[in-house]
Order: C-alpha cells, then sequence, then structure tokens
C-alpha cells in the first residue's frame, strides 16, 4: 500500500528552509515541524531564527519553545516530540514538512537513534581541563579508527569520542554510522546548495541584521532572568556575545567570530547533510529560484498525498 509523504528539507543556516517550507505551504495543507537543536528553547527568538508571529499564525509550527534556556534538551527528547506528529499530520490531511537545520536530530529521526552513553558532563569537564593533545593522543590509542576521521583541535568530537569509549567499554567506529531508513512513510528529501561564497553572504547579512533587531539585548536579559544551560550557551552567536557581555571581548570581536562560526558551522552541516541518500538538490543563487522550485514540489507532494490517502484527489488548495 502507497505510504504518504514527508517533506524534508536540508540545508545549512541561511540557505532560505524556512523560505521553501512556507512557500509550499502556502499552496498545500502543511505543517512544519522544526528540526533544530536550539530553536526547542524559549526565548531564544533572534539567534535562532526562529519563524516570525505572522508565519506561525499562517502556518502550524512544531517544535519550538519547547524549554527554558537553561534546561537540557537531547535528541531521545527530540524524538518523543517528532516522531508521533508526522502521522498527526498525516491525520489532519496536511503535508509534515521538516525544516531541518540539526542533521543529527535528522538522522535519528529517519535511521533510529545511535545507542551511545548518557552524557556525563562531570567526565566532560574532567577531560576538557586535558591538554588537547594528550586528549588526541588517548584517543588514537584507544580508537584509532575514529581519531583517524577527526581533526587534532576538535575538541569537542575527542572529548565525545573518549567519553563514549570510557563509559560504553568500546569504540564510537563500531557503531553503525546508517542503518535502514524507516519505511513508515515516504521521505522527500530536498536540499537547497547556494554557491559558497553568495552563502557566506547571506550568512554575514543574517547576523547583522539580527543584532541589529536586538539579538544582545536578547542575549543580555535571558542571562539575567533565566540563564544558559551548557548546551545553549554553546550556541552560535549567544556564545560569542556571553563572551562581550563578560566583558573578554568587544561587540566588534563577537560579530566577526560569530560571523567565521557559523560559516564554519553552514560548510560542515552541508557536508553531512550530502551523506544522506536520494536527496533531490536544489542548486538555487537566489531567493526567487527557491520559491519557483516550491511550485513544482507542490504538484509533486499533492499527487503523493492523494496516491497516500492523505487528501481526496478533488481537494486543490489552489
Amino acid at each position: 500500500m502507497p505510504t504518504p509523504p514527508v517533506l524534508v528539507i536540508l540545508g545549512p543556516t541561511a540557505s532560505g528552509k524556512s523560505l521553501l517550507a512556507m512557500e509550499i505551504a502556502a499552496r498545500l495543507p502543511s505543517e512544519v515541524i522544526s528540526v533544530d537543536a536550539m530553536k526547542v528553547y524559549r526565548h531564544l527568538n533572534i539567534g535562532t531564527a526562529k519563524p516570525s508571529i505572522e508565519d506561525r499564525a499562517a502556518v502550524t509550527h512544531h517544535g519550538l519553545d519547547l524549554i527554558e534556556p537553561n534546561d537540557k534538551f537531547s535528541v531521545a527528547q527530540f524524538l518523543e516530540c517528532a516522531s508521533p506528529l508526522i502521522g498527526e499530520i498525516h491525520g489532519r490531511g496536511r503535508l509534515p514538512i521538516l525544516d531541518v537545520t540539526s542533521p543529527l536530530y535528522l538522522k535519528a529521526l529517519l535511521y533510529g537513534i545511535q545507542q551511545g552513553p548518557e552524557p556525563d558532563f562531570a567526565l566532560r569537564d574532567q577531560l576538557e581541563k586535558t591538554p588537547l593533545d594528550e586528549l588526541y593522543g588517548d584517543l588514537q590509542q584507544r580508537d584509532p579508527e575514529r581519531a583517524k576521521k577527526l581533526h587534532p583541535n576538535d575538541m569537542k568530537r575527542i572529548v565525545r569520542a573518549l567519553e563514549h569509549v570510557m563509559l560504553k567499554g568500546k569504540p564510537m567506529s563500531e557503531l553503525t554510522p546508517w542503518g535502514e531508513m524507516r519505511d513508515d512513510v515516504q521521505w522527500v528529501l530536498t536540499g537547497i546548495s547556494w554557491p559558497r561564497e553568495k552563502l557566506y553572504e547571506r550568512v554575514i547579512a543574517r547576523v547583522d541584521r539580527m543584532l541589529e533587531e536586538g539579538w544582545l539585548d536578547e542575549t543580555r536579559r535571558v542571562q539575567e532572568q533565566w540563564g544558559f544551560s551548557r548546551t545553549a550557551s554553546e550556541a552560535h552567536g549567544y556564545k560569542r556575545l556571553l563572551a562581550h557581555l563578560r566583558g573578554e571581548i568587544t561587540l566588534a570581536e563577537a560579530t566577526l567570530m560569530t560571523q567565521r562560526d557559523v560559516k564554519t558551522y553552514a560548510r560542515k552541516s552541508m557536508t553531512f547533510f550530502k551523506q544522506f541518500p536520494k536527496v533531490q538538490w536544489l542548486s538555487v543563487s537566489s531567493e526567487e529560484e527557491i520559491r519557483r522550485a516550491a511550485l513544482y514540489l507542490r504538484n509533486e507532494l499533492r499527487e503523493m498525498l492523494i496516491v497516500g490517502g492523505v487528501l481526496k484527489e478533488e481537494r486543490d488548495e489552489d
């Protein structure tokens, strides 16, 4: 029996994923599920580029504002939230659209969660106080295959790999990287790809715009009223603005470092996204091309919704 579709929109930050989602939702009954590790935090609005009040009024969005900024959030919690939503949205006669920023969250949703250990923050603190060259040397001994795939300066992933082998008693490299994709729905993976320099221009413009909209004031307010959890404090931009508020760097330095951080993350996330199979990549150089792509996708997805039993054939939202 044909399975109903789920549209999955991949792409680095500032690529126009939300624009594509909204353009399709304007032409087809849809609901958006945010697949983003930072938009789950309440009050972190400007720096996480949450959808506007107008967009949220026009189209139902899920996965936003789930916890306070000083709380913890895990992949398992995301799955508890997102997995049931897909069937519920189909049941309402609508298309689920996944607006994906976090590749690991998407991978867990499509392939199941990796059976790694729960985070041990005390152990992480201990490891992070160790010189980086010693950590990398230790990982080379304990998990040489994983060490080969990591840059010697990648503190975060080196620590996580060591944490895994120390808590689980076996190397992270023994985990199966990709299993079988769940087949209860039909995944339509669509990615947005920009020329690198144009994407970087968009990243820089977004950072500047967020600062103009009050990103620094937002960071100060959250820090004073709630505080940041370990994860939230590492979010791009907030990390640098918090350092500025502590008097460690100037605002100009925080801005430049944030632009650099987001460009690096965009590049790395694109590399990760390209590991997903059967992605239909849209090579674009303007937002108008994204809007035109929405017209094509709308027609394709409407037929799939009809075949999958979500929409009746006579129903047309144009």
